[in-house]
């Protein structure tokens, strides 16, 4: 028997069959991406769009499997770690902005939760590579309070041109942007 060379994962066929019996083909594609693309488990900052782009399903297929994937606890901890630290930083800041404009987090709509919603203002707070998903978000959410301003809020590394784009494209909506490094 030859030694195999390079990252894999080793996958055992009891593993296996349980994953085809409990789960869906999205969801055992997004496990088995998320467990390849990092074998060793060094911490790879895997995004859900990349993986949607390379499975060819879509962004929300991907979040709907990893939502069960960690329910069955079959993620890996190095990826519950990445997206508890990112979901902890939306929420420190959706937060301090509460503190800061009052308001209310969370509220329930018949197409989804608004992240903070003040007296005058819908905010959608994401990772400024998710910009255009929160764009779809307040948009659909703006139906239901037709009188407030829309503001999409995003953070993390500067990146001016995806920064300019998000402004220029949200302006064609009267969306405003604002922006913080985290």
């Amino acid at each position: 028997m030859e030694n195999t060379q390079g990252n894999f994962y080793s996958i055992q066929f009891d593993e296996w069959k349980k994953w085809y019996i409990e789960l869906t083909k999205s969801q055992i594609g997004v496990l088995m991406y998320i467990k390849l693309a990092d074998s060793y488990g060094n911490g790879a900052r895997i995004k859900a769009s990349k993986i949607a782009e390379e499975l060819k399903i879509t962004k929300r297929a991907v979040n709907s499997a990893i939502e069960v994937l960690a329910s069955k606890g079959l993620l890996p901890d190095w990826y519950k770690n990445y997206l508890t630290s990112k979901n902890n930083i939306e929420m420190t800041i959706r937060d301090r902005m509460k503190e800061e404009l009052g308001g209310a987090v969370e509220v329930v709509t018949a197409v989804g939760r608004i992240d903070l919603l003040t007296t005058t203002e819908i905010i959608e707070i994401k990772e400024i590579n998710d910009w255009k998903e929160a764009l779809g978000k307040l948009l659909a959410y703006s139906s239901f309070f037709p009188e407030h301003n829309k503001r999409i809020h995003l953070f993390g590394r500067l990146d001016l041109s995806k920064l300019a784009t998000a402004q220029a494209t949200c302006k064609e909506f009267d969306i405003t942007v604002t922006f913080e490094e985290a």
